[in-house]
Protein backbone atom coordinates (compact mmCIF):
# COMPACT_ATOMS: atom_id res chain seq x y z
CA UNK A 1 0.00 0.00 0.00
CA UNK A 2 1.16 3.51 -0.59
CA UNK A 3 2.29 5.41 2.58
CA UNK A 4 -0.72 8.00 3.43
CA UNK A 5 -0.08 10.45 5.34
CA UNK A 6 -4.01 11.78 6.30
CA UNK A 7 -5.61 10.03 8.98
CA UNK A 8 -8.93 9.35 8.84
CA UNK A 9 -10.78 11.10 11.69
CA UNK A 10 -13.71 9.46 13.05
CA UNK A 11 -15.98 12.07 15.37
CA UNK A 12 -19.05 10.88 17.04
CA UNK A 13 -18.31 12.70 20.43
CA UNK A 14 -19.07 15.26 22.77
CA UNK A 15 -16.15 17.58 23.37
CA UNK A 16 -15.19 19.15 26.29
CA UNK A 17 -14.11 22.01 27.95
CA UNK A 18 -11.45 21.16 29.50
CA UNK A 19 -9.30 17.81 29.19
CA UNK A 20 -6.42 15.89 31.10
CA UNK A 21 -3.47 14.48 29.52
CA UNK A 22 -3.55 10.36 29.99
CA UNK A 23 -1.86 6.79 28.67
CA UNK A 24 -3.24 4.05 28.00
CA UNK A 25 -3.60 1.28 25.16
CA UNK A 26 -6.80 -1.05 24.77
CA UNK A 27 -6.95 -3.97 22.46
CA UNK A 28 -10.14 -4.39 20.34
CA UNK A 29 -10.27 -7.66 17.22
CA UNK A 30 -10.63 -6.51 14.00
CA UNK A 31 -14.03 -8.77 12.91
CA UNK A 32 -12.96 -9.63 9.85
CA UNK A 33 -9.18 -10.33 9.37
CA UNK A 34 -9.04 -11.13 14.08
CA UNK A 35 -5.58 -9.06 13.94
CA UNK A 36 -5.36 -6.95 16.88
CA UNK A 37 -6.43 -3.27 16.72
CA UNK A 38 -4.37 -1.35 19.46
CA UNK A 39 -6.17 2.37 20.54
CA UNK A 40 -4.26 4.66 22.21
CA UNK A 41 -5.31 7.23 24.76
CA UNK A 42 -3.50 10.07 23.59
CA UNK A 43 -5.33 13.23 25.00
CA UNK A 44 -7.82 12.61 27.90
CA UNK A 45 -9.07 9.78 30.33
CA UNK A 46 -10.08 6.23 29.30
CA UNK A 47 -11.34 3.28 30.79
CA UNK A 48 -12.53 -0.45 29.52
CA UNK A 49 -15.52 -2.27 31.23
CA UNK A 50 -14.80 -5.27 29.34
CA UNK A 51 -17.17 -4.43 26.64
CA UNK A 52 -16.42 -1.30 25.61
CA UNK A 53 -13.57 1.50 25.37
CA UNK A 54 -15.15 4.58 27.68
CA UNK A 55 -13.27 7.35 26.77
CA UNK A 56 -13.19 11.57 27.24
CA UNK A 57 -10.83 13.01 24.98
CA UNK A 58 -9.09 11.32 21.73
CA UNK A 59 -8.49 7.09 20.80
CA UNK A 60 -6.03 6.78 18.18
CA UNK A 61 -5.50 3.63 15.86
CA UNK A 62 -3.28 3.47 13.21
CA UNK A 63 -5.03 0.36 11.65
CA UNK A 64 -4.30 0.09 8.23
CA UNK A 65 -6.74 -1.10 5.38
CA UNK A 66 -5.36 -1.43 1.68
CA UNK A 67 -7.24 0.08 -0.77
CA UNK A 68 -8.19 -2.68 -3.91
CA UNK A 69 -10.44 -2.93 -6.97
CA UNK A 70 -13.99 -3.71 -6.07
CA UNK A 71 -16.09 -6.97 -7.50
CA UNK A 72 -18.93 -5.40 -9.30
CA UNK A 73 -16.30 -2.25 -10.62
CA UNK A 74 -12.88 -0.99 -10.80
CA UNK A 75 -12.91 1.41 -7.72
CA UNK A 76 -10.03 0.96 -5.26
CA UNK A 77 -12.18 0.87 -2.30
CA UNK A 78 -11.59 0.39 0.82
CA UNK A 79 -13.68 0.04 4.22
CA UNK A 80 -13.72 0.63 8.11
CA UNK A 81 -16.50 0.06 10.32
CA UNK A 82 -16.87 1.20 13.95
CA UNK A 83 -19.28 0.24 16.87
CA UNK A 84 -19.98 3.51 18.64
CA UNK A 85 -21.74 4.94 21.39
CA UNK A 86 -23.39 8.39 19.78
CA UNK A 87 -22.86 11.85 21.89
CA UNK A 88 -24.28 14.88 20.51
CA UNK A 89 -21.93 17.89 19.79
CA UNK A 90 -23.19 21.54 20.73
CA UNK A 91 -21.02 23.06 17.91
CA UNK A 92 -18.99 21.25 15.52
CA UNK A 93 -15.53 20.94 15.68
CA UNK A 94 -13.41 23.74 13.68
CA UNK A 95 -11.49 22.89 10.74
CA UNK A 96 -7.84 22.15 12.97
CA UNK A 97 -9.48 19.93 15.28
CA UNK A 98 -10.20 18.13 12.14
CA UNK A 99 -6.81 18.18 10.51
CA UNK A 100 -6.53 16.68 7.15
CA UNK A 101 -8.99 14.02 7.38
CA UNK A 102 -10.15 12.02 3.98
CA UNK A 103 -13.06 11.63 5.95
CA UNK A 104 -15.41 12.51 8.88
CA UNK A 105 -18.51 12.41 10.41
CA UNK A 106 -20.12 14.00 13.52
CA UNK A 107 -23.64 14.70 15.40
CA UNK A 108 -24.72 18.40 15.88
CA UNK A 109 -27.48 18.31 18.35
CA UNK A 110 -31.32 19.44 17.52
CA UNK A 111 -31.33 23.14 17.89
CA UNK A 112 -35.04 22.95 19.55
CA UNK A 113 -35.35 22.61 21.96
CA UNK A 114 -31.90 23.47 23.76
CA UNK A 115 -31.80 20.46 25.35
CA UNK A 116 -32.22 18.29 22.61
CA UNK A 117 -31.84 14.72 22.44
CA UNK A 118 -31.48 14.23 19.26
CA UNK A 119 -29.43 15.24 16.68
CA UNK A 120 -27.81 15.13 12.98
CA UNK A 121 -24.88 13.75 11.22
CA UNK A 122 -22.59 16.13 9.22
CA UNK A 123 -19.76 14.60 7.08
CA UNK A 124 -16.59 16.27 6.62
CA UNK A 125 -16.13 16.93 2.59
CA UNK A 126 -16.40 19.57 -0.24
CA UNK A 127 -19.14 21.75 -0.58
CA UNK A 128 -20.17 21.97 -3.94
CA UNK A 129 -21.54 25.35 -3.42
CA UNK A 130 -18.23 26.73 -2.64
CA UNK A 131 -15.26 28.03 -4.29
CA UNK A 132 -12.52 25.79 -5.50
CA UNK A 133 -9.95 27.63 -2.58
CA UNK A 134 -12.96 26.99 0.06
CA UNK A 135 -11.11 23.73 1.32
CA UNK A 136 -13.15 20.88 3.11
CA UNK A 137 -16.22 21.86 5.64
CA UNK A 138 -18.66 20.38 7.33
CA UNK A 139 -22.19 19.25 5.03
CA UNK A 140 -25.17 17.94 6.13
CA UNK A 141 -25.12 14.15 5.71
CA UNK A 142 -28.00 12.60 3.46
CA UNK A 143 -29.28 9.30 2.81
CA UNK A 144 -28.32 7.78 -0.53
CA UNK A 145 -32.44 6.96 -1.39
CA UNK A 146 -34.36 10.26 -0.56
CA UNK A 147 -32.20 12.98 0.57
CA UNK A 148 -32.80 13.11 3.87
CA UNK A 149 -30.81 13.87 7.03
CA UNK A 150 -30.00 10.64 9.47
CA UNK A 151 -31.44 11.50 12.49
CA UNK A 152 -29.41 9.66 16.15
CA UNK A 153 -30.37 9.49 19.83
CA UNK A 154 -27.79 10.93 22.07
CA UNK A 155 -26.21 8.06 23.74
CA UNK A 156 -27.12 5.45 21.39
CA UNK A 157 -25.11 2.70 19.97
CA UNK A 158 -24.61 2.32 16.44
CA UNK A 159 -22.40 0.99 13.47
CA UNK A 160 -20.92 3.48 11.62
CA UNK A 161 -19.11 2.28 8.27
CA UNK A 162 -17.18 4.12 5.93
CA UNK A 163 -16.60 2.99 2.46
CA UNK A 164 -13.53 5.34 0.22
CA UNK A 165 -13.79 5.12 -2.96
CA UNK A 166 -9.94 6.69 -4.11
CA UNK A 167 -10.43 6.32 -7.66
CA UNK A 168 -13.35 9.05 -7.70
CA UNK A 169 -12.21 11.08 -3.98
CA UNK A 170 -15.52 10.23 -2.46
CA UNK A 171 -16.79 8.14 0.16
CA UNK A 172 -20.07 7.17 1.75
CA UNK A 173 -20.98 6.33 5.25
CA UNK A 174 -23.35 3.76 6.18
CA UNK A 175 -25.20 3.95 9.83
CA UNK A 176 -27.61 1.93 11.81
CA UNK A 177 -28.16 -0.28 14.95
CA UNK A 178 -27.51 -3.92 13.21
CA UNK A 179 -24.61 -4.45 10.92
CA UNK A 180 -27.43 -5.73 8.22
CA UNK A 181 -29.68 -2.92 8.39
CA UNK A 182 -27.38 0.04 7.77
CA UNK A 183 -28.28 2.53 5.65
CA UNK A 184 -26.28 4.13 2.86
CA UNK A 185 -25.71 7.93 2.50
CA UNK A 186 -24.83 10.06 -0.54
CA UNK A 187 -21.64 10.01 -1.46
CA UNK A 188 -19.47 13.22 -0.47
CA UNK A 189 -16.74 14.40 -2.03
CA UNK A 190 -13.39 14.89 -0.16
CA UNK A 191 -10.38 16.00 -1.90
CA UNK A 192 -8.04 15.06 0.80
CA UNK A 193 -8.43 11.61 -0.31
CA UNK A 194 -6.54 12.50 -3.39
CA UNK A 195 -6.36 8.68 -5.04
CA UNK A 196 -4.32 7.74 -1.94
CA UNK A 197 -3.99 3.99 -1.44
CA UNK A 198 -6.29 2.97 1.32
CA UNK A 199 -6.62 3.71 5.45
CA UNK A 200 -3.85 4.15 7.54
CA UNK A 201 -5.32 5.34 10.94
CA UNK A 202 -8.51 6.44 12.86
CA UNK A 203 -8.91 9.02 15.58
CA UNK A 204 -12.08 9.57 17.91
CA UNK A 205 -12.38 12.70 19.32
CA UNK A 206 -14.54 13.61 22.16
CA UNK A 207 -16.82 11.71 24.57
CA UNK A 208 -18.22 8.13 24.46
CA UNK A 209 -17.54 4.59 23.71
CA UNK A 210 -16.11 2.09 20.96
CA UNK A 211 -16.46 -1.46 21.21
CA UNK A 212 -16.04 -3.26 17.57
CA UNK A 213 -13.58 -2.22 14.79
CA UNK A 214 -13.87 -4.50 10.94
CA UNK A 215 -12.44 -3.49 7.77
CA UNK A 216 -12.37 -4.84 4.27
CA UNK A 217 -10.64 -4.15 0.84
CA UNK A 218 -12.80 -3.87 -2.51
CA UNK A 219 -16.14 -4.74 -1.75
CA UNK A 220 -18.54 -1.79 -1.69
CA UNK A 221 -20.72 -2.64 1.28
CA UNK A 222 -18.24 -4.96 2.55
CA UNK A 223 -19.30 -4.71 6.07
CA UNK A 224 -22.46 -5.45 5.93
CA UNK A 225 -23.20 -8.72 4.50
CA UNK A 226 -22.76 -12.02 6.29
CA UNK A 227 -22.74 -15.56 6.38
CA UNK A 228 -25.45 -17.50 8.30
CA UNK A 229 -23.64 -21.25 9.48
CA UNK A 230 -24.41 -24.36 10.46
CA UNK A 231 -22.75 -28.07 11.79
CA UNK A 232 -24.48 -31.16 12.26
CA UNK A 233 -23.62 -34.36 12.44
CA UNK A 234 -25.71 -36.87 10.17
CA UNK A 235 -25.35 -40.43 8.76
CA UNK A 236 -23.54 -39.29 6.12
CA UNK A 237 -21.11 -37.58 7.89
CA UNK A 238 -20.54 -33.97 9.11
CA UNK A 239 -23.10 -31.38 7.40
CA UNK A 240 -22.29 -27.39 7.00
CA UNK A 241 -25.24 -25.36 6.21
CA UNK A 242 -24.09 -21.82 4.80
CA UNK A 243 -26.39 -19.29 3.94
CA UNK A 244 -25.02 -16.13 2.80
CA UNK A 245 -26.38 -12.68 2.29
CA UNK A 246 -25.50 -10.31 -0.65
CA UNK A 247 -23.88 -13.04 -2.66
CA UNK A 248 -21.50 -11.40 -5.01
CA UNK A 249 -19.18 -13.59 -6.79
CA UNK A 250 -18.71 -17.25 -8.22
CA UNK A 251 -15.38 -18.80 -6.25
CA UNK A 252 -15.24 -21.14 -3.97
CA UNK A 253 -16.65 -20.96 -0.03
CA UNK A 254 -14.06 -22.76 2.06
CA UNK A 255 -14.88 -23.73 6.07
CA UNK A 256 -11.75 -23.62 8.38
CA UNK A 257 -11.89 -24.89 12.21
CA UNK A 258 -9.44 -24.48 14.18
CA UNK A 259 -8.12 -27.73 15.67
CA UNK A 260 -5.04 -27.90 17.87
CA UNK A 261 -4.74 -24.67 17.83
CA UNK A 262 -4.09 -24.24 14.21
CA UNK A 263 -6.61 -23.54 11.07
CA UNK A 264 -7.25 -26.88 9.09
CA UNK A 265 -9.40 -26.39 5.90
CA UNK A 266 -12.40 -28.76 6.50
CA UNK A 267 -15.03 -28.12 3.52
CA UNK A 268 -15.54 -26.23 0.35
CA UNK A 269 -18.09 -25.29 -1.94
CA UNK A 270 -18.35 -23.40 -5.17
CA UNK A 271 -20.90 -20.43 -5.19
CA UNK A 272 -23.70 -20.69 -7.61
CA UNK A 273 -25.86 -17.42 -6.07
CA UNK A 274 -28.60 -19.81 -4.57
CA UNK A 275 -28.21 -18.46 -1.62
CA UNK A 276 -28.28 -22.05 0.43
CA UNK A 277 -25.49 -24.26 0.67
CA UNK A 278 -25.28 -27.73 1.89
CA UNK A 279 -22.23 -29.86 1.96
CA UNK A 280 -20.23 -32.51 4.07
CA UNK A 281 -17.20 -31.78 5.91
CA UNK A 282 -13.73 -33.77 4.77
CA UNK A 283 -13.97 -37.03 7.11
CA UNK A 284 -11.98 -37.60 10.01
CA UNK A 285 -11.30 -34.09 11.21
CA UNK A 286 -13.69 -33.14 13.46
CA UNK A 287 -15.61 -35.20 16.19
CA UNK A 288 -19.53 -35.13 17.06
CA UNK A 289 -20.10 -33.27 20.10
CA UNK A 290 -16.71 -31.15 20.20
CA UNK A 291 -17.43 -27.45 19.72
CA UNK A 292 -14.87 -25.55 17.55
CA UNK A 293 -14.02 -21.87 16.24
CA UNK A 294 -14.53 -21.86 12.70
CA UNK A 295 -13.48 -19.47 9.74
CA UNK A 296 -15.73 -19.27 6.85
CA UNK A 297 -13.89 -17.75 3.16
CA UNK A 298 -16.69 -16.33 1.00
CA UNK A 299 -17.07 -16.27 -2.40
CA UNK A 300 -15.05 -13.05 -2.73
CA UNK A 301 -12.21 -13.98 -0.32
CA UNK A 302 -13.79 -12.12 2.72
CA UNK A 303 -13.62 -13.94 5.87
CA UNK A 304 -16.05 -14.68 8.57
CA UNK A 305 -14.93 -15.96 12.00
CA UNK A 306 -17.17 -17.96 13.72
CA UNK A 307 -16.65 -18.60 17.66
CA UNK A 308 -17.22 -21.89 19.43
CA UNK A 309 -19.50 -23.56 17.48
CA UNK A 310 -21.04 -27.52 18.54
CA UNK A 311 -20.85 -29.94 15.97
CA UNK A 312 -25.12 -31.19 16.70
CA UNK A 313 -26.46 -34.02 16.20
CA UNK A 314 -30.25 -35.01 16.32
CA UNK A 315 -30.84 -37.33 19.20
CA UNK A 316 -33.55 -39.55 20.15
CA UNK A 317 -34.74 -38.93 23.97
CA UNK A 318 -37.53 -41.95 24.21
CA UNK A 319 -39.61 -43.38 21.22
CA UNK A 320 -42.56 -45.29 23.02
CA UNK A 321 -44.39 -48.18 21.36
CA UNK A 322 -48.23 -47.77 21.15
CA UNK A 323 -50.59 -50.12 19.32
CA UNK A 324 -50.74 -47.84 16.33
CA UNK A 325 -47.72 -45.63 16.23
CA UNK A 326 -44.63 -45.07 17.46
CA UNK A 327 -44.09 -41.63 19.52
CA UNK A 328 -40.51 -40.53 19.07
CA UNK A 329 -39.47 -37.41 21.29
CA UNK A 330 -36.03 -35.92 19.98
CA UNK A 331 -34.21 -32.62 20.52
CA UNK A 332 -34.56 -29.58 17.92
CA UNK A 333 -33.95 -26.16 17.25
CA UNK A 334 -36.96 -23.59 17.62
CA UNK A 335 -38.16 -21.95 13.73
CA UNK A 336 -35.96 -24.62 12.15
CA UNK A 337 -37.86 -27.39 9.90
CA UNK A 338 -37.29 -31.22 9.97
CA UNK A 339 -38.76 -34.03 8.30
CA UNK A 340 -39.45 -37.74 9.16
CA UNK A 341 -37.38 -40.27 6.18
CA UNK A 342 -37.87 -44.06 5.86
CA UNK A 343 -36.20 -46.97 4.17
CA UNK A 344 -36.79 -50.76 3.98
CA UNK A 345 -33.02 -51.10 5.40
CA UNK A 346 -30.65 -49.04 6.85
CA UNK A 347 -27.68 -49.79 3.72
CA UNK A 348 -30.76 -48.38 1.00
CA UNK A 349 -30.00 -46.12 -1.37
CA UNK A 350 -33.76 -45.26 -1.30
CA UNK A 351 -35.24 -42.92 1.69
CA UNK A 352 -38.46 -41.60 1.04
CA UNK A 353 -40.57 -38.96 3.11
CA UNK A 354 -42.76 -40.14 5.81
CA UNK A 355 -46.20 -39.49 6.42
CA UNK A 356 -46.64 -38.66 9.92
CA UNK A 357 -48.33 -36.45 12.84
CA UNK A 358 -46.11 -33.58 13.76
CA UNK A 359 -47.16 -30.94 16.22
CA UNK A 360 -49.06 -27.54 15.55
CA UNK A 361 -50.43 -24.27 16.67
CA UNK A 362 -53.39 -25.50 16.53
CA UNK A 363 -52.89 -29.70 17.38
CA UNK A 364 -51.59 -31.68 15.19
CA UNK A 365 -50.65 -31.68 11.57
CA UNK A 366 -50.70 -34.48 9.49
CA UNK A 367 -48.40 -35.31 5.70
CA UNK A 368 -44.89 -35.64 4.53
CA UNK A 369 -43.54 -32.73 4.24
CA UNK A 370 -40.96 -30.60 6.31
CA UNK A 371 -42.78 -29.51 9.81
CA UNK A 372 -41.42 -26.43 12.06
CA UNK A 373 -40.21 -26.73 15.49
CA UNK A 374 -41.29 -24.85 18.36
CA UNK A 375 -38.99 -25.77 21.13
CA UNK A 376 -36.28 -27.68 21.91
CA UNK A 377 -37.47 -31.03 21.84
CA UNK A 378 -40.44 -32.00 19.75
CA UNK A 379 -42.52 -35.44 19.29
CA UNK A 380 -43.94 -36.26 16.81
CA UNK A 381 -45.90 -39.53 16.07
CA UNK A 382 -44.96 -42.34 13.35
CA UNK A 383 -48.32 -44.60 12.15
CA UNK A 384 -47.12 -48.34 12.10
CA UNK A 385 -49.00 -49.14 9.42
CA UNK A 386 -45.91 -48.90 6.90
CA UNK A 387 -43.88 -51.53 5.48
CA UNK A 388 -40.90 -49.56 5.93
CA UNK A 389 -38.76 -50.47 9.49
CA UNK A 390 -36.07 -47.98 9.44
CA UNK A 391 -36.84 -44.13 9.50
CA UNK A 392 -34.63 -41.18 9.80
CA UNK A 393 -35.17 -37.33 10.84
CA UNK A 394 -33.39 -35.26 8.91
CA UNK A 395 -33.04 -31.42 9.46
CA UNK A 396 -34.53 -29.43 6.31
CA UNK A 397 -32.97 -26.22 7.18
Amino acid sequence: MKHVNEWIFVVSMVLCCSIARAQGTYVLTNETTSAEVIFTNSLGTATSDGTMIVFEGRLDSDIQVTAKPGTTNNYDLAALRLLTQIKLFDELPVSNEVGAAQGAIAVLRDDTPQDATTGKFYAWGDNPGDSPDEGMTWVPLLTKDGGAPFSVADGSTNYITFVFNYTSNRYQVFVGEEPTAQVASAAVSSPAMDGKGGINGVSLLGVGGLSGVASASGDVVPLSSSVGFSVYATANGILFILDPVNEQGSGWFTVYAKINGEWVEVGKIQSDGSGHYEFLAYPGLLQVGQSYAFRVIDEIGDPHNLDSVAIKTIKMESVVMEPDVMVVTFNTEAGKSYQVISAESLTSSEWTATVIHYPTDGGWGYGSGAFTAAGTTTTVKIPRNTQKAFFKIRKVD
